[in-house]
């Protein structure tokens, strides 16, 4: 250990000694470093406000469609009763029945889109109801005109957001109805609103399907749809076993006619993706640390150059070459981990104010802080090698004459 010591006094002189120098070559490991944490802090961020965001825009629901062109079963109100009876710990089943419409606002008529489904698609979205209350399952089984839309929509239509028990007349298919307010839903999250934006405007309303069925001639005893609602953590489970059900009484095992997915699979896809870009921007800012790891190799080449006496007149007093290599690579070690200390704290710095700029989460681990300080010495270690084992190789009389 005396002897290691030594070694770091040795390189930490020589590194003080050369100030302006030291600076030069740390800035490409500084700038390195600063990048690998900005990115992944970034990219964990980004992943967090996209998840986070999917899942308050969408809920947590599977969906299962019967591809007509493969087969001629359908599914109906049994199948609901079946799953549920299965399944009796899930929030709820429902058919998604959707179309285009239109609605009549206090001044004007605007576009709509409509969404007809049991008192289970309450949870089709997570921005739940924060005046009135959902439609009820006695509501569905008698075909209640009522409905359910949006605080936004509401303050669009009807110009406050004071709705429920309002009236407002539906017309899709050609035929219209006049449909009274029992619920609103919260504003949707940002994500939503970036979605629509630009777009021209539609208001969302969902609906009872009996009613939707009756009063625009859609079909209702049997749907290609159906929407399963359950906690996050069970979602994928509960999916797997209803569609296995589902699969064995329709008799379509051994075929590819009834799907099944649920949004934890998208979510799933989606990390990948993100993952992906963010694997590519770690990539770069890898490849500049590794140009800033050539900087370190031309400076320790140059250094060994400039120290050939001194190399020589060591060598000659009974320096082992050993002891030449470790004092060339203590010193590229020290200057790369200083340089990747300079780094993490610009790169943390970097990080909260982009992350904060753009909204996401400061998601800084302790991994990525680890790794990038153990990384920017293996940096200096590995490119420090070649100029300490040309200076440990040294002949001391070829040294001395220079």
């Amino acid at each position: 250990m005396g002897k290691f010591g030594e070694y770091l006094k040795s390189a930490i002189k020589q590194i003080l000694g050369n100030g302006y120098r030291t600076a030069m070559t740390m800035l490409g490991i500084v700038i390195g470093i600063a990048a690998v944490i900005a990115v992944v802090a970034l990219g964990n961020g980004m992943s967090a406000y996209v998840t986070n965001s999917l899942n308050d825009l969408a809920g947590n629901y599977g969906i299962f469609i019967m591809d007509t062109s493969k087969t001629s079963e359908r599914f109906n109100q049994d199948d609901i009763d079946l799953v549920q009876e299965y399944l009796p710990d899930i929030k709820g089943m429902s058919p998604n029945i959707e179309s285009y419409a239109k609605v009549k606002g206090r001044k004007e008529t605007f576009e709509c889109y409509i969404n007809g489904g049991t008192q289970a698609f309450e949870y089709a979205f997570s921005n739940g109801i924060v005046k009135g209350s959902y439609f009820t399952s006695q509501q569905v089984e008698t075909g209640s005109r009522v409905c359910v839309m949006l605080l936004d929509d509401a303050k669009k239509i009807f110009g406050t957001e004071d709705a429920v028990g309002r009236e407002v007349d539906i017309t899709a298919n050609g035929k219209t109805a006049t449909y009274t307010v029992v619920g609103l839903r919260d504003h949707m999250n940002d994500m939503y609103q970036f979605i629509m934006e630009g777009q021209d405007y539609f208001a969302q309303i969902e609906v009872p399907y009996t009613a939707m069925g009756a009063d625009f001639d859609m079909k209702t005893d049997e749907f290609t749809q159906l929407i399963l609602f359950d906690d996050q953590s069970t979602l994928d489970e509960s999916v797997t076993k209803a569609k296995e059900i589902l699969t064995n009484k329709h008799g379509l095992r051994g075929t590819t006619a009834l799907s099944g997915y649920s949004m934890a699979d998208f979510s799933d896809q989606l990390d990948k993706i993100l993952g992906y870009a963010q694997d590519f921007l770690l990539l770069v800012s890898v490849i500049s640390l590794i140009v800033g790891g050539i900087g370190v190799m031309n400076i320790m080449l140059v250094s060994v150059t400039e120290r050939t006496r001194e190399i020589g007149i060591r060598k000659s007093i009974g320096a082992s070459t050993g002891a030449i290599l470790t004092q060339f690579l203590a010193e590229s070690a020290i200057l790369t981990l200083l340089g990747g200390i300079v780094g993490i704290i610009l790169g943390i710095i970097l990080a909260v104010v982009i992350c904060s700029a753009i909204g996401f989460d400061v998601i800084i681990t302790p991994t990525s802080v680890l790794g990038a300080a153990l990384f920017s010495i293996l940096i200096g270690l590995f490119f420090g090698i070649y100029p300490a084992r040309k200076a440990a190789l040294m002949k001391p009389i070829d040294a001395l004459r220079l």
